[in-house]
């Protein structure tokens, strides 16, 4: 029989039986995981459902004065173990969205987390990596931004405009392609905006899209994003990540979020 333990009534509890639409973070003690711990809260209470907090510390009681900001989340606490990248994974089997902090108590300075990449390359959902400029994190210029231009812009768009949708927010399309180098000139996908400006005609028509075509290095163009949140694909470079998933996680402005195509649901063909 499975039992659960309540901390309080009706909002923290330490294990609960269906989170299939749950938001889940992984909580150190590092100020970096602080803000992703707040995003996911407010994420989780935007979208109405429960939030899990996998903790490295079971006795840490910071992330309580965040939760008496949302009386009406729920919360289930669990702790992280000895294997917290295990930990994670396995709970992103039964989660809507995984979040992290960009860094970790273990690494506080330049770069990611240590744990970061080896989460993103596992997870079975999407990933939020919090990071960027405090009002970026707290979602105050209402622009989501999805990067286009890969083979998985079909579920990039799906993730940026559920988004849109939650956040009332504005839709921006982002394609980037380096500048010319040793006088040669990469040319741009057009072909590639143009397919997603057509998908969205078809699957989000209340939202038209503002599109930025960036002639710059993805880091020179993801660092001075003015936008709540940019949505990548995963890539596929040998470390499980491409090159503009990359460039974002460790330049952009903004939280990233790393989306993570569905099997099961019927993905929509672009044209």
């Amino acid at each position: 029989m499975r039992t659960t333990t309540t901390v309080q009534p009706r909002r923290f509890s330490f294990w609960a039986p269906d989170f299939s639409r749950s938001v889940t973070v992984g909580v150190d003690t590092s100020e970096s995981a602080y803000h992703a711990f707040e995003w996911a809260a407010r994420h989780a209470w935007s979208l109405r459902t429960d939030l899990q907090v996998y903790l490295a510390d079971p006795g840490d009681t910071t992330v309580q004065r965040v939760l008496e900001r949302l009386p009406m989340l729920t919360a289930h606490f669990r702790p992280s173990g000895d294997d917290p990248v295990a930990a994670l994974v396995r709970a992103s089997d039964s989660s809507a969205t995984l979040v992290l902090g960009c860094k970790g108590e273990q690494h506080r300075s330049l770069g990611l987390g240590s744990l970061v990449l080896p989460v993103l390359r596992r997870a079975r959902c999407g990933v939020v990596v919090v990071r960027g400029r405090p009002p970026a994190i707290r979602g105050e210029y209402g622009w989501i931004t999805a990067a286009v231009g890969g083979c998985e812009d079909p579920v990039v768009l799906r993730r940026a405009v559920e988004l849109c949708r939650t956040r009332r927010a504005s839709l921006r399309l982002l394609h980037v392609h380096p500048p010319a180098q040793h006088g040669v000139a990469v040319p741009r996908d057009e072909a590639a905006v143009r397919r997603a400006v057509l998908f969205l005609r078809t699957t989000a028509p209340e939202l038209t899209p503002e599109v930025l075509v960036e002639s710059r290095h993805p880091h020179e163009a993801l660092a001075s994003l003015d936008s709540d949140i940019v949505v990548v694909g995963r890539g596929g470079q040998n470390d499980g990540v491409g090159l503009i998933t990359r460039a974002a996680l460790y330049h952009a402005s903004c939280p990233v979020l790393v989306a993570r195509p569905e099997p099961l649901h019927d993905d929509r063909v672009m044209p």
